[in-house]
């Protein structure tokens, strides 16, 4: 390795020039190669006529449906094929991924997608820059165990980010639904109907909360776009991930599903709500004396000994020094 080093310091310049070349190339190879793509790729619009066609060609009664739009991008080709058949465990693996996209607010559609992309990117990006780092240096293991403990972090990192995107915003709602859901039994109340209660109550919360108001718009949308009042009480729970609006929207459920009084349930909710909250507080208060105990014995203390023995430390220091030199 060291003679191959030699032998290209002394061809080529030192080991700092030739790395300055290589970057300059695969900058210029990727410029190049990006403008290629964009000037001869086809155009999306003929490319889903063309696609229509065949399909037109190929369908029959017993199995025409819709016509999704394919996502045929950069990023598509590395996620993979959506069209690719899967087994049960991996099928039930990205269900559970687009629900905790859903939770975290990311709805688009494109957002599965996104996040295999980035983690995919994540995992040979962190290796790779640490190689071109050290790429003049020898190979050795302790190198390798470097990358595949990079390659592994790059892995984890984006399902970390998420988890705390995740509960960061549920957070959020928890927190401002108690005043929503006051909002929303004042609302029934005065004699709005539950699909304008939850639009009303989403003009109102947005400042405080606006992701509980786009949750509250987005079952309005749903039950305006003939979706059973069920379902997207159901779907709202699942988005949020939150057991307070899961609770909230099973006691909806369950009076729109027997006719009970709404405002009732509503007021006797909000104040088990009000109560829950209380408690919550009155825990977290209580949590506070156990937390400050390991500050104060670490950092208050020493220096409240510090303050009151020291002037009598330094008085005894004095006084015994001269008595044990003499």
């Amino acid at each position: 390795m060291n003679n191959l080093f030699t032998i290209i310091e002394n061809n080529l310049g030192s080991p700092e020039v030739l790395l300055i070349q290589i970057l300059v190339f695969c900058s210029v190879a990727l410029t190049i190669g990006g403008v290629t793509f964009l000037l001869l790729r086809r155009n999306p619009a003929s490319k889903r006529l063309s696609k229509l066609v065949e399909e037109k060609k190929q369908v029959t009664p017993e199995s025409s449906r819709l016509i999704e739009k394919e996502d045929t991008g950069f990023i598509a080709k590395i996620a993979g094929s959506k069209k690719k058949t899967l087994s049960p465990s991996e099928a039930e693996g990205r269900r559970k991924m687009r629900i905790q996209l859903l939770q975290a607010g990311f709805t688009s559609k494109k957002s599965y997608r996104n996040y295999l992309a980035i983690r995919i990117v994540t995992t040979i990006l962190l290796p790779v820059l640490f190689l071109v780092r050290s790429m003049f240096f020898r190979l050795t293991p302790e190198i390798l165990v470097i990358c595949l403990v990079l390659a592994a972090l790059g892995y984890l990192l984006p399902g970390l980010f998420l988890k705390m995107l995740i509960q960061s915003r549920q957070k959020r709602i928890s927190r401002a639904l108690p005043d929503a859901l006051d909002l929303m039994v004042i609302c029934v109340e005065a004699g709005l109907g539950l699909d304008m209660t939850f639009k009303r109550v989403g003009d109102e919360i947005r400042p405080i909360s606006p992701d509980l108001s786009n949750e509250f718009y987005m079952v309005n949308r749903e039950v305006r776009a003939g979706r059973p009042r069920t379902e997207s009480f159901k779907n709202l729970g699942l988005r949020t991930g939150v057991d307070e609006v899961q609770n909230l929207m099973a006691l909806l459920t369950q009076t729109s599903r027997f006719g009970t009084s709404m405002a009732k349930a509503l007021r006797v909710h909000a104040n088990a709500m009000r109560v829950k909250r209380r408690q919550l507080a009155e825990e977290r208060a209580g949590k506070a004396a156990v937390k400050l105990t390991l500050p104060l014995i670490f950092c208050i203390f020493p220096a409240i000994m510090v303050v009151l023995a020291g002037p009598a430390a330094l008085r005894i220091m004095s006084s015994i020094m001269p008595s044990m030199g003499g």
